[in-house]
């Protein structure tokens, strides 16, 4: 239930005990305090960034100094200038077949052969110097201390440091300006054209003398004269996944233009907006990243309402194919759905940063104490993904199932995980009865 540790360290030479360090629990409030504190002399970090591109191996220099408690103090130990990385070495892929055959690996908790001699090659080979290695995926941890050796690490303040050299990649390693996006999204394409296609229904278009007009949501409309009934333009003209109405009209330039309706029963980005919903922070053109217990039709809504120029990516536990295989229509998509429990640096090669997270969760506070268990589990797996992916200034929103006696008072999920104070609650509004969405900022 309780969030990741902000370090933990794999010792080489203990292949069967895992050391986890807090500064909750240990006087001493960085790296080289916890260090010292339980007897260790602070070593120097090597930072393993596994991105679309290829690997980027950095010493992190003034890592150890740097205070673990708070996100604003790694913020600004990433932000100084010049950059507190020095690029040790980078080794490239040779083509995005590459880049999946890595990606696929990493995935199946497998290092690959060539990551493993990269490590090999740059890092310091003298049993007297120790060092540290922090990759960006934290279940590569015991692997790379077992194959190269070396003493391993990962935690939140881990995260934040890769958080902050996301943004900072490319120029680190000498990429040209887009092209680390170009090789996620061509990787991206490469993993979903490996998925079957999805098969559709096929709606009967309406047709019936209506105004479409703007809603005040960006990307969303509404028929004139009926209030209640939203629509977005359709990515797959002449489709629709659950036989939902598909509305065909002219607009002001005679090209004809389909729009599917949203039905809010079944849509609870839908019911959100018709229940008086402040902002839903999507639109048109950004990222967002669908979460938790996840559904085709919502997938499919969300790539309607980004368009061409947006992205969704599909990371949860779905019952059916729908979901799995809704990018073999949508160029928009990708999907990455398993079943839990699965890491969330597994697809940090494939998934970029994110505009909105949208999460949804099929349980509540009143189930019996087995299924609080996954509650609990299913909750900090959307805040961990929100730490990995989410940009500041981001925002999310949560669905989830209410109590039986709430009264219509529901608590934000991601407060019991908000130690560092990076989640602002901004609103909840009833969808019905028995949900309620949550809405707030990240790092705002």
């Amino acid at each position: 239930m309780a969030n990741a540790p902000i370090f933990r360290k794999r010792h080489a030479d203990k292949d069967d005990n895992d050391e986890f360090c807090s500064p909750w629990k240990i006087r001493g409030t960085t790296l080289g305090d916890i260090d010292r504190a339980s007897g260790r002399k602070a070593t120097p970090v090597y930072l393993l960034f596994e991105c679309a591109s290829g690997y980027g191996l950095f010493l992190a220099h003034g890592i150890n100094d740097v205070d673990t408690t708070t996100f604003e103090a790694v913020e600004e130990y990433v932000n100084r200038s010049p950059p507190p990385f020095e690029l040790i070495d980078f080794l490239r892929f040779s083509s995005p077949q590459d880049a999946l055959l890595q990606f696929k690996a990493i995935s199946k908790l497998t290092l690959p052969q060539g990551l493993e001699n990269f490590l090999k090659k740059n890092l310091p080979q003298s049993k007297r110097y120790c060092c540290s290695v922090a990759p960006s995926n934290p279940l590569l941890t015991e692997m790379i201390s077992r194959k190269t050796g070396h003493d391993a690490q990962n935690g939140i303040m881990i995260d934040d440091v890769m958080r902050g050299l996301r943004d900072k990649i490319h120029k680190l390693v000498g990429l040209e300006p887009g092209a680390l996006e170009k090789a996620q999204l061509d990787l991206a394409r490469l993993h979903n054209n490996t998925r079957s296609r999805i098969v559709v229904s096929t709606s009967s278009y309406l047709q019936e003398e209506v105004e479409v007009v703007p809603h005040r949501f960006e990307g969303f409309f509404k028929i004139k004269g009926k209030e209640n009934v939203l629509c977005t333009r359709n990515l797959v003209p002449g489709e629709a996944l659950y036989g939902e109405k598909l509305i065909r009209v002219q607009n002001k330039k005679r090209t004809e233009v389909e729009y599917r309706v949203w039905d809010p029963l079944r849509s609870k980005l839908g019911a959100a907006i018709l229940g008086g919903v402040t902002n839903i922070w999507i639109k048109p053109g950004i990222r967002v990243l669908y979460v938790g217990n996840v559904c085709g039709l919502t997938v499919s809504n969300l790539s309607d309402l980004v368009g061409l120029d947006g992205l969704v990516y599909v990371v949860g536990f779905s019952d059916g194919d729908d979901v799995v295989d809704m990018a073999g229509k949508r160029p928009n998509v990708v999907t990455i759905t398993e079943k839990y429990p699965y890491c969330h640096g597994n697809y940090r090669m494939l998934v970029g940063m994110v505009d909105v997270i949208f999460a949804e969760i099929d349980h509540c506070h009143d189930h019996p104490p087995g299924q609080l268990q996954v509650l609990y589990f299913k909750e900090n797996f959307i805040v961990n993904n929100a730490h990995f992916y989410l940009r500041s200034g981001g925002h999310y929103m949560i669905s989830t199932q209410v109590k039986d006696n709430s009264n219509g008072h529901v608590e934000d999920p991601v407060i019991r995980y908000n130690r560092r104070n990076q989640f602002k609650p901004i609103e909840t509004v009833m969808l019905d009865r028995a949900y309620a969405l949550s809405v707030g900022g990240y790092r705002i």
